[in-house]
């Protein structure tokens, strides 16, 4: 017989019908045999000790091989383009010839060895597309730059091509090692051996160097709506970055032909992915896209979607250096890229076309990269019906055989409620504690801090309530009641997300599944003799074997969110303070550790000492926080520089009333900070402090006659900017200049046409109706208003490659709401404005542009020479603008 002590009355039945039977002489007073504070020693060891192996498995790569053979993938031989790339800056035109150079040299290779066909082709497409992303916008491209090669058997095209695609252009001022010039590296090194391939390819493979991803996926748009080659492709891969090194995750794979995405779970050497990256991604919560939009919506293609995420402070920025990508980081994403092409290459399925009205077929996550799990949605839902009614059949028996009570459940979940509560008052408080001491965003040079901040008290908070309930106990064998409200709370959710079709439901079957056999793993001990009864510490030592595997997950998703969101909080704009992000990841967190361990707080002794220790350490921590700069969220160093991003404008704006009159000509700085703190929150200069926020009082342009890059004014409001006067205008080599070339009254519509001569390479329209008129159509796009949204302000994003046009003509055609247009020579119908942007190349910078630099690059080294200087941690994007409004 296995007795179990300290109050805990259970019965589980053998398999001969008899059954077990417990003590129940202690149920409120626990024992002598009670886990101790070194039992929490073992428990807090052993959650360690799982997180460190993770991170070091997380980070482990592969070794790097030498460029002596063309057989397997070199990062050696990728990282000699690499360094040429990252070394021309800034590169939309100077990378065009270094890639023309490759493709040119594999050309020879394959036409030397004779077994294979190759092409190449330069491609300088032009045309306008609506994209549903940020505040919604239309774009137009005029003669942009794609570099194109092909390779294939040498009979001819097969008709069945795989499209592998990288863009080599960069956001201004930053080198773009990882975002994407990396990818374009190990693009050409496939390309590369598969041209010293001595054997015949099955298909053909399409190489896209796409010149305008930064523009908004506009190459991808021209290339896939375009190019002839593009009627055989029946699938891609896109690599992208958002970070710099690490490992790369495929975050995104369909839609349909889900063939695609198990060649990849198949044959990638690496694996990295999951799911759940996957909805969190298509939820639309985090502010980026990539060219898989493009492919996916207007070539109706499925692919894969590919991302470097280490690192996200260096992404966009001026430290997106070659040399920053660890050893092996190249070489890893080079062969799982090359394994899955050669896979897909050979795959039957190619040839079938997309078959986008088939859902995700998979759920699918590696473990910690060793390996990937994957199985069908439909058996992803029998698994989680599965485990869901194995618990409840288990809590049923156990009402049944009065173990416990139905009101012993209740106020078990009672408890659970009570600590919630009291987790989420914590998490509140430290909010308004952060923002009231001015330390919003401590965290975002220091991810760690975020434990220490958010999880530490709000596990002190939720020990506290469990202690508490644990020291005026009154139910019935506590410890497994409260067990089984784990379980019954993890089923719940289980069912609940399986129910709503969500494929990350499988990070909750993995919380569940192997708990659940906690007693039967204590069972199986007592029938081979090991145990003779069951003791708190052997409930507490089958436990934290039971969750070793969970654990595991738990760390894993922990250490990939924390290192993926902390980075992103430095450009999510101004719309949420990020203390409203952060600190319900560490309620997740925390909630879910109370939620796994609150059973034992109710067979331990008495938790006052380590309670009092836990709230000790966390006091010491803020008052370091508040006393050192450990709680400056910014900090420079040449290895890890944790900055804050601005973009920085000189700017003329003129303005102009319905006569055609001057009204209005200023000159400044018009300045973004990216981030929640804001441009009121940076350093004391003239430069960079405005006298107030700019007036949009009046203003019908929700822009507020601002130039701003693109369509980001939801994420960066006008009044969170600053426009600061400075006494030198900017000198434009090509002012615009902006004509009403006919303005007609077509029934109840108003007709306006217009021409654009000047501005530079990227270019703005802040189209916005007046006095009743709405946006009906023009001639960008055959835009849907109601698909597309109505606005007060339409945005245009325009811009040239290769050559620029002589002129831009164009026309809105308008609807009065009422039905009779009125007298459309007596009263302003529209206000146009018009912006250009030189943000590369001889015009980018202006004397006021290079002092604020020069500035910028000294100040941010010495953060130490007076209070507050850590707010010279900026990494800025500057370049000279103009924006030129006008009444019609």
């Amino acid at each position: 017989m296995i007795r179990r002590r300290g109050g805990l009355n259970e019965s589980l039945v053998k398999p001969n019908g008899e059954s077990y039977h417990y003590d129940d002489d202690q149920r409120t007073k626990r024992g002598e045999e009670s886990i101790g504070f070194r039992h929490w020693i073992y428990f807090v060891l052993t959650v360690a000790f799982v997180y460190a192996a993770v991170v070091a498995l997380h980070r482990k790569m592969p070794a790097v091989r030498d460029a002596s053979s063309y057989d397997n993938f070199s990062e050696d031989r990728a990282r000699v383009l690499l360094k040429q790339l990252t070394a021309l800056g800034p590169r939309p035109r100077k990378a065009f010839g270094m890639i023309q150079e490759r493709i040119e040299k594999v050309s020879s290779v394959v036409k030397n060895i004779g077994v294979n066909r190759f092409e190449s082709d330069v491609q300088r497409p032009s045309g306008c597309f609506d994209l549903k992303f940020l505040s919604s916008f239309t774009l137009c491209y005029h003669k942009i730059t794609n570099i194109v090669a092909r390779i294939g058997p040498k009979k001819g095209p097969s008709g069945n091509s795989l499209l592998l695609n990288c863009h080599f252009d960069t956001m201004p001022d930053t080198p773009g090692a990882t975002d994407d010039a990396v990818a374009c590296t190990i693009l050409m090194d496939v390309l590369d051996v598969l041209s010293h391939s001595e054997i015949e390819l099955q298909n053909d493979v399409v190489f896209l160097f796409n010149g305008a991803e930064e523009n908004f996926l506009q190459a991808a748009h021209g290339f896939i709506n375009q190019h002839p080659w593009r009627h055989d492709i029946r699938a891609f891969i896109n690599l992208e970055g958002t970070g710099s090194g690490g490992r790369e995750i495929l975050f995104q794979a369909g839609p349909g032909n889900s063939w695609l995405l198990q060649t990849y779970l198949e044959n990638a050497p690496h694996p990295f992915c999951s799911v759940l990256a996957q909805e969190i991604f298509q939820s639309g919560i985090i502010p980026s896209d990539t060219d898989f939009r493009i492919f996916r919506d207007y070539g109706r293609i499925s692919g894969l979607d590919i991302a470097y995420t280490k690192n996200g402070w260096f992404y966009h920025t001026e430290f997106d250096e070659e040399w920053r990508i660890e050893p092996g980081a190249i070489q890893r994403a080079g062969e799982n890229v090359l394994a899955v092409v050669r896979a897909i290459l050979k795959s039957p399925y190619l040839e079938k076309p997309a078959t986008f009205d088939e859902e995700n077929r998979w759920v699918f996550y590696d473990v910690v990269g060793l390996f990937t799990v994957y199985y069908t949605v439909s058996s992803g839902k029998i698994l989680n019906y599965a485990a869901c009614i194995a618990t409840y059949l288990l809590i049923l028996l156990r009402l049944r055989k009065r173990v416990y009570s139905v009101s012993d459940l209740v106020l078990a979940f009672k408890h659970h409620v009570v600590a919630l509560i009291a987790m989420t008052i914590t998490m509140l408080i430290i909010i308004a504690f952060v923002v009231q001491f001015d330390l919003v965003m401590c965290w975002y040079k220091m991810p760690e801090i975020v434990g220490a901040l958010y999880v530490l008290p709000m596990l002190i908070a939720g020990a506290i309530v469990h202690s508490h309930y644990a020291d005026n106990n009154r139910i019935r064998n506590v410890e497994m009641v409260q067990y089984d409200t784990i379980l019954i709370s993890f089923a719940s959710i289980l069912l609940l997300m399986t129910f709503y079709n969500l494929s990350s439901a499988f990070y909750v079957l993995n919380n569940l599944i192997l708990p659940i056999f906690k007693d039967v793993f204590i069972w199986m001990l007592g029938l081979f003799g090991i145990i003779k009864r069951v003791t708190p510490r052997i409930l507490f030592f089958a436990q934290l074997i039971c969750f070793i595997p969970t654990f595991v997950f738990a760390a894993y998703a922990i250490s990939q969110c924390v290192d993926f969101f902390v980075p992103v909080m430095g450009r999510l704009g101004n719309a949420i303070n990020p203390e409203f992000i952060m600190g319900p990841i560490g309620l997740v967190i925390a909630s879910s550790f109370i939620l796994f361990v609150n059973n034992l707080f109710y067979i331990s002794r008495r938790m006052n000492y380590i309670i009092r220790v836990l709230f000790a350490i966390f006091a010491l921590f803020i008052l370091v926080l508040l006393t050192t700069k450990v709680g400056n969220p910014y900090e420079y160093s040449d290895e890890n520089p944790r900055l804050r991003r601005i973009i920085a404008l000189h700017a003329n704006r003129t303005i102009y009333n319905f006569e055609g009159q001057l009204t209005q000509k200023d000159n400044a700085l018009f300045v973004h900070s990216l981030d929640y703190r804001g441009a009121s929150d940076l350093p004391s200069h003239s430069f960079l402090q405005g006298t107030s926020a700019p007036n949009c009082t009046g203003v019908v342009d929700e822009y507020c006659r601002m130039p701003y890059y693109t369509a980001i004014h939801e994420l960066f409001p006008p009044e969170q900017s600053l426009w600061v006067p400075v006494p030198s205008p900017v000198s434009l080599p090509y002012p615009i200049d902006l004509q009403l070339v006919s303005r007609q009254i077509v029934g109840n519509n108003l007709n306006l046409t217009f021409e654009i001569r000047g501005g530079y390479d990227k270019m703005s329209l802040h189209v916005t109706p007046l006095n009743d008129y709405d946006l009906l159509s023009w001639s960008f796009t055959d835009i849907d208003i109601e698909e597309f949204g109505r606005r007060q302000t339409y945005f245009v994003f325009m811009t040239y490659g290769h050559e620029a046009p002589e002129v831009r003509r164009f026309w809105i055609l308008l609807e009065h709401r009422n039905g009779a247009s009125p007298d459309p020579e007596k009263q302003e119908n529209l206000e146009l404005s018009v912006a250009t942007h030189y943000a590369h190349g001889v015009h980018q910078d202006t004397e006021t542009l290079r002092q604020l630099r020069a500035m910028i690059s000294s100040r941010r080294q010495t953060p130490e020479q007076a209070v507050g200087w850590w707010r010279w941690g900026i990494t800025m994007v500057g370049g000279r603008s103009e924006i030129v409004v006008k009444l019609f």
